[in-house]
């Protein structure tokens, strides 16, 4: 069975984790949505004419290996970005 431990000792299982994170990258665009009135990279402005992701700033993969997995859906985690700016990020972690 694939489950994940949280910091408190919990154990999740891959699917709620799932669950948690698409709830969580909603939440993180809709935040945006209500603050600004448009969704933009949190890195180089961009808003419009790219497609937008949400990134995980400690990735999902090392949120559950290092027993942190409720990193994995904590918004505070999450950056809005462009395509390009999540590649840069993702290979300079």
């Amino acid at each position: 069975m694939n489950t994940y431990k949280t910091s408190t000792g919990e154990r999740l299982k891959q699917s709620v984790i799932d669950s948690l994170i698409r709830k969580a990258k909603a939440s993180k665009l809709q935040q945006q949505h209500d603050e600004h009135g448009y969704n933009h990279c949190e890195d180089c402005g961009i808003s419009s004419g790219t497609y937008l992701d949400c990134s995980h700033d400690i990735s999902v993969k090392d949120a559950k290996e290092s027993g942190r997995t409720e990193l994995a859906f904590d918004v505070n985690n999450i950056t809005i970005r462009c395509r390009k700016c999540h590649q840069i990020h993702d290979k300079t972690i």
